[in-house]
Parts: structure tokens; sequence; C-alpha cells
């Protein structure tokens, strides 16, 4: 007769029963913020291959949030823009049109991601001489927001609408 070792089966138990695990809400958002302040927001002092770094390191946390944070579409818009902020600042600028479109498109009920995104992608496009696709993210502000009372979103929609 074969000895078990119990010891090693439990071990094995629950390293299975922590992998399939769903990663908590908090574990995702720590992860977003710690991004935000550890990699993202340090890289506007930091200047060449440390810059690179923390630009790579901040892109890298920003996808792991949208992995973990999936059920959680406020989080995943915020860090999708955010990802989208990354690669314009890595000059990666197309990449990060896509990528602020598919705010709109994946996280249509998070208004301010949505219209943050939007505004980023036009004022992107805009200042890159592409006034023309510019526009048609400026037209989709006026379209969306231009009845919101908020004071902020009419004056992104007042100010879209001068471009569209």
């Amino acid at each position: 007769m074969q000895r078990v070792n119990i010891s090693a089966v439990a071990t094995l138990a629950l390293s299975l029963l922590l992998a399939c695990n769903p990663v908590s809400h908090e574990t995702a958002q720590q992860l977003f913020e710690r991004t935000v302040r550890e990699y993202h927001l340090p890289c506007a002092d930091a200047t060449g291959a440390q810059r690179e770094k923390l630009l790579t390191l901040a892109a890298s946390g920003y996808e792991t949030v949208l992995k973990l944070g999936r059920n959680d579409p406020h989080l995943c818009a915020a860090a999708l823009r955010s990802l989208a902020n990354v690669r314009v600042e890595q000059g990666r600028l197309d990449e990060a049109v896509r990528l602020y479109a598919r705010v709109g498109l994946e996280y249509r009920a998070c208004d301010w991601e949505v219209l943050q995104a939007w505004k980023s992608a036009a004022d992107v496009l805009w200042d890159t001489g592409r006034q023309s696709e510019a526009a048609a993210y400026y037209g989709k502000i006026v379209q969306r927001f231009s009845m919101d009372p908020s004071p902020i979103i009419q004056t992104v929609a007042t100010a879209a609408r001068r471009r569209a």
C-alpha cells in the first residue's frame, strides 16, 4: 500500500483552491491605485530610461487591472483610459486613440470615463494635425453630453462644440 503525504496533498488542494478563487475588487482597486501612485504619476518627473521603465510598469499595471477587475466596469474604464494615457506618453498615438475609443464602446455607462477618453482622443488627434478625425470625437461629445446639467461636463461639451 502506498503512503500518501497528507501535508503535500493539503498544500496541493490549497494551491488549487487559491488559483480558482477570483481576485477581490479591493485587490484590483489597490493595484490601480498603486500603479497610479508608484509608476504613472512619478514618470512626469522622470527622464530617459527611468521614465520609460515607469511607463512600462504603469502600462503593465493597468493591463493587469483590466484582467483582475473584469466585474467592475468603472475601474476597468479608468484603467483602460489610463493605459491610453500611457500610450500617448510613449508616443504610441494610434494605439492610444484605439484604447480611448474602446472606453466608449466597452464601458458606455461610465459617463465620466467616456467623456475623458473621447476628449483625450480628440485632443491627441487635433494636436497632431488630424482635425477631421478629431472632429468626429468632439461631435460625439457634443451629441452625448450637451444636455448634461453638470457645469464641468457643460464646459467640456461647449469647448468640443467649437471644434466639432
